[in-house]
């Protein structure tokens, strides 16, 4: 039985050395066949240096202005060829040799939104949490992007990626595809790692504010969505309060114990 094929998408602004790195893990990664990707969003700070050193090795490179993160996920969707899709981002990276595992639960899941647990790193290297996911209902759905491998029929049936969401798009498509009746697999491993400080962490308020728009947007009641954004407004001060006491083993507590989403330590 052969391969489905695979297509990886990076996109990247002005990120040169994370950007190699990523490259090469997804070079070194195990599996034919395999379609990589690249948008640019126009980089002036030797990103294309770099990308031109592997250049023979990338299937296709797209640079140009982008109006925001949905549209250039957009562009490489738009040029994938693959029967899967993965995004990965510039500095992060995916576990060694894993796509072979991804064409493994495609094969028993065929037609499903594959994803898994996320690994965080610090910026200092050391390592942080591994965040599960959940997909079992529409108000609790919790999809880590970068572990994601989205058939390119999902796309071609519920469209892509909603331009008026910049920060919280990839919680708006999932949501979406959910609602439409699209079926999920979670796979119960460490997919794909990923540096904190990226955009959702230092723009995590405007990353809720467009989680509360989603969920009005697929039919959530106003009201409860209101409710929720500020739950989570307080849920977050509250941890980067405990965080900068100290006090880890409180928040170590609530994330392997209390939170609907589990996080634990490696």
């Amino acid at each position: 039985m052969s391969n489905p094929s695979i297509s990886i998408i990076t996109i990247v602004l002005n990120q040169a050395q994370a950007l190699e790195k990523t490259i090469l893990n997804v070079l070194q990664q195990a599996y034919e066949p395999l379609e990589y990707i690249i948008i640019d969003g126009g980089s002036i700070d030797g990103t294309l240096e770099v990308i031109e050193k592997y250049r023979d090795q990338i299937s296709q490179v797209i640079s140009g202005s982008d109006i925001n993160t949905s549209d250039a996920m957009n562009k490489g969707i738009r040029a994938s060829h693959g029967e899967i899709i993965g995004m990965i981002f510039a500095g992060d990276s995916y576990v060694d040799d894993i796509l072979p595992r991804i064409a493994l639960f495609h094969r028993q899941h065929p037609g499903a939104i594959l994803h898994g647990n996320l690994h965080y790193w610090r910026e200092s290297g050391q390592s942080d949490h591994i965040s599960t996911a959940r997909d079992d209902s529409e108000k609790a759905i919790s999809i880590n992007h970068f572990t994601a491998f989205v058939p390119l029929a999902v796309y071609e049936t519920v469209g892509i990626y909603n331009l008026n969401f910049g920060h919280a798009n990839d919680y708006e498509f999932y949501l979406r595809a959910k609602v439409a009746g699209m079926p999920f697999f979670y796979i119960n491993e460490t997919i794909a790692n990923m540096t904190l400080g990226g955009n959702s962490d230092r723009n995590w308020v405007a990353n809720y504010k467009e989680i509360t728009k989603a969920r009005i947007l697929h039919g959530q009641g106003y009201l409860p969505c209101q409710v929720r954004f500020y739950f989570m407004l307080l849920r977050t001060i509250i941890r980067k309060t405990l965080e900068k006491m100290g006090a880890d083993c409180i928040i170590q507590f609530y994330q392997y114990y209390v939170s609907p989403i589990r996080k634990y330590r490696s």
